[in-house]
């Protein structure tokens, strides 16, 4: 049997704390369920660069529970993208932009890339939601499973995921957005019939990094 690395076991570590320390499943309310004939239309609508737009705004569980409706049962992997702007503790998202992609990945395109960036933006209330799903149809690697066993089979961030986290939650703008608690680029990931948020990059490559930094005298 192999033993795994010393990296692996970092890496294993970092992904249980980090999942710890987020934000708990959102718990649906009942209430969500009346928008989900919408949020099921948009989305299969949206895979256009022009996308979907709702007549009157969906609230941002209601289009996270519509995400999860969707994507829950397919195998391969799907980006669902919300623009809105902030409303009280929530977000109002007025239109979306759907991807396919394939069974184990699913890329941004560069469309999708600039209207994230033009939306968040365009005023200090503009929030977008970015929605991904992990299908999981049984032939994954074993530590996979031994770490959904351990979190009682949470949502689990890639580090690609929290490459793309890092990339729009952690630049200038976004760091100051949420100093000020203005609208953001929030990141969920649909998995296991939950839907989590994951809000923190990886620390292990910013810890590797201030290790090899020379010290001066």
């Amino acid at each position: 049997m192999d033993t795994p690395s010393t990296d692996a076991k970092k890496q294993l570590l970092e992904t249980i704390l980090l999942t710890c320390v987020e934000p708990n499943p959102i718990a649906f309310r009942a209430t969500d369920e009346d928008d989900l004939p919408r949020m099921l239309a948009a989305i299969k609508k949206g895979t256009s660069e022009r996308g979907a737009r709702f007549q009157r705004p969906v609230r941002r569980n209601a289009f996270l529970l519509g995400c999860l409706a969707f994507s829950g049962a397919l195998k391969e992997e799907h980006l669902i993208v919300g623009y809105g702007y902030r409303y009280g503790k929530t977000t109002g998202v007025e239109r979306l932009h759907h991807v396919v992609g394939e069974e184990r990945n699913v890329s941004i395109p560069i469309y999708v890339h600039n209207e994230i960036r033009r939306h968040h933006h365009s005023e200090t209330d503009a929030e977008v939601i970015v929605f991904h799903n992990h299908p999981r149809i049984g032939n994954e690697g074993d530590g996979l499973y031994f770490i959904k066993t351990i979190l009682d089979d949470l949502p689990i961030p890639s580090s690609q995921d929290r490459g793309v986290l890092q990339q729009y939650g952690f630049s200038l703008v976004g760091l100051a957005r949420q100093l000020l608690n203005q609208g953001r680029v929030l990141f969920y990931l649909g998995e296991s019939r939950y839907v989590k948020q994951f809000n923190l990059p990886q620390l292990l490559p910013f810890l590797e990094q201030l290790d090899r930094t020379p010290v001066k005298n």
